[in-house]
């Protein structure tokens, strides 16, 4: 707000991330205990893993895309840009930014249910990944860093390995890793089945109640107005353009989900 993008101490990995907020701890990796709930989350694994399985049989996952400015590799179809540079990555939304993808939470009202009852400060922004072997998400930093991400791993762990920062992690199954994605990072999957992790965001444990409150308005706003001008360009290489014209071009689960 005060016209300055870089607080002046930051870690050299978050470079990358355009909203970064002074004050906040440098780094990229935070552990499991140091979250109250995600312990109770982690219980819950089995419930919300038997509602993803129902899915392999229903549409809803499409391929994850950026804008084509966003990324290196431009999808063969034109439909924005690839987030990898091998293999292939399908996600299956639930909140994008605070907006609801209602088909999709109902065919999973379990695991919405569980996100709304154990996680507090809600982000709003949860989805299931899926990389099918030998991917590798390429390099990236979040949009911000005012917010932790979870990613808990329910089927085909196996091989699975992220780096966060300059530090490297191997996936386990029910086992919730907690990072801040400002900080740069990239996955690789080198097992012999898909890879599916439940993805969620939570605002910053080290924000205010009253911090949280502001910038929850001012991300409301934005994104309100980000929306309103989308829909009056012609351009189409945006976000929700993109998450439009990608939804169905999955047509069977099969091609990709290897068991």
């Amino acid at each position: 707000m005060a016209g300055s993008r870089i607080p002046e101490k930051y870690h050299p990995r978050q470079l990358g991330c355009p909203d970064l907020v002074p004050g906040l701890s440098l780094k990229g990796w935070w552990e499991r205990e140091e979250i109250s709930w995600i312990a109770k989350l982690e219980s819950q694994a089995h419930i919300i893993r038997e509602e993803l399985l129902s899915l392999r049989d229903q549409k809803g996952f499409q391929p994850y895309r950026s804008p084509a400015y966003a990324g290196k590799t431009q999808a063969a179809d034109k439909i924005g840009s690839l987030g990898t540079d091998s293999g292939s990555w399908n996600v299956f939304y639930l909140f994008l930014h605070d907006i609801e993808f209602e088909e999709n939470c109902e065919k999973v009202p379990k695991t919405i249910e569980i996100l709304r009852d154990i996680i507090p400060r809600n982000y709003f922004h949860a989805f299931f990944s899926a990389v099918t072997p030998g991917t590798h998400i390429n390099p990236h930093n979040g949009p911000t860093g005012k917010k932790l991400r979870v990613h808990l791993p329910l089927v085909g762990v196996e091989g699975a390995r992220m780096r966060v920062g300059d530090e490297m992690r191997y996936l386990e199954q029910d086992k919730c890793i907690i990072f801040d994605d400002s900080f740069n990072h990239e996955a690789w999957h080198d097992g012999e089945h898909t890879r599916i992790n439940l993805i969620v965001d939570f605002w910053h444990p080290e924000l205010t109640d009253d911090e949280v409150k502001f910038f929850s308005l001012l991300l409301k706003a934005k994104l309100k107005g980000e929306k309103f001008i989308s829909s009056k360009v012609k351009n189409q290489d945006h976000l929700y353009a993109i998450i439009e014209q990608t939804k169905d071009l999955i047509k069977s689960n099969e091609d990709w989900w290897i068991s």
